[in-house]
């Protein structure tokens, strides 16, 4: 009877064990709401990446050479515009300049010197076979600009470009790269364009400007003596008239800095489309249109 009681109070102590889990989670029974959360380490956000010590000397390294490319490019422009405004300036070397059959690159060292700016001498000069050092020249000019001085100076098949600081003196077909394209709009339907009969040659800066200064503004007409113009059906302005004229007076034979057409075998191109004219030309050139065809308009 003894062993029965013993064994007995052994069972239900061994009931509520298991019914506690003291001995473990029962058969078919899912872990509790406890288990499943997730531990301190886990709950807690991502930290972002930190940038490595190389990543941030990079970066400052592009922020350093972006701004000095930008003084650099700010400093070139600032030249550049000096460099213009003495070109235009008259000399100031007083009375003028007065050599006798000396050599073209001293007297363009001799401009560059008194000008206070440098002179760049292209190797294309030498590929074309153009020695400036062999070659003399006989000059007495007084007051004037320093590019007309280089303009009366330098060979015909020579030509040069103004640079940040300095002029490059290259060949005639170098000097006008780089083109320039621009578009200009033409008013159709209030031009008319006389036809001039034995139109004399000029110098379309020297004429242009004599012609808007003349008394009276007499256009045209006054621009070339005084002469008669009478206009017709067939002067009505029409694009193939206005790029006639502006190919018949904006030549290279007038001014050297102006490159050549297409249709003379240069490299420069004039298109109408939809209104406008679309013109390839070097800046001297696209200056010469835009007085032009403010006369014509």
């Amino acid at each position: 009877m003894k062993r029965w009681t013993i064994l007995v109070a052994f069972l239900l102590v061994a009931a509520l064990a298991g019914a506690r889990g003291v001995w473990g989670t029962p058969t078919g029974v899912s872990p509790g709401p406890a288990a499943a959360l997730p531990s301190s380490e886990s709950a807690a956000a991502p930290k972002p990446a930190e940038a490595s010590p190389e990543a941030a000397t990079d970066a400052a390294a592009d922020a350093a050479a972006a701004y000095k490319a930008r003084q650099e490019a700010a400093l070139k422009a600032k030249e550049f515009a000096r460099t213009r405004r003495t070109l235009t300036s008259t000399m100031r070397s007083r009375p003028g300049i007065d050599f006798e059959r000396t050599s073209v690159k001293n007297v363009l060292m001799y401009l560059g010197e008194v000008g206070n700016f440098g002179i760049v001498f292209d190797k294309a000069l030498e590929e074309a076979g153009i020695d400036l050092e062999a070659r003399t020249v006989s000059i007495r000019v007084s007051r004037v600009s320093y590019e007309k001085a280089i303009e009366l100076v330098l060979p015909r098949e020579c030509g040069y470009r103004v640079g940040p600081g300095y002029v490059l003196i290259t060949t005639l077909e170098k000097s006008w790269l780089p083109l320039r394209t621009a578009t200009y709009s033409i008013r159709l339907a209030l031009a008319q364009v006389p036809d001039f009969t034995d139109a004399p040659r000029f110098e379309v800066g020297d004429v242009l400007q004599s012609a808007t200064s003349a008394a009276g503004g007499g256009g045209f007409g006054e621009l070339f003596g005084g002469g008669a113009t009478t206009t017709t059906d067939q002067d009505q302005a029409t694009p193939e008239r206005i790029i006639e004229l502006i190919q018949k007076f904006v030549r290279n034979e007038n001014d050297r800095h102006i490159a050549p057409w297409a249709d003379e075998g240069g490299p420069a191109t004039i298109t109408y489309l939809g209104g406008q004219l679309i013109i390839t030309q070097t800046d001297h050139g696209h200056q010469a249109v835009r007085k032009l065809l403010s006369m014509i308009e």
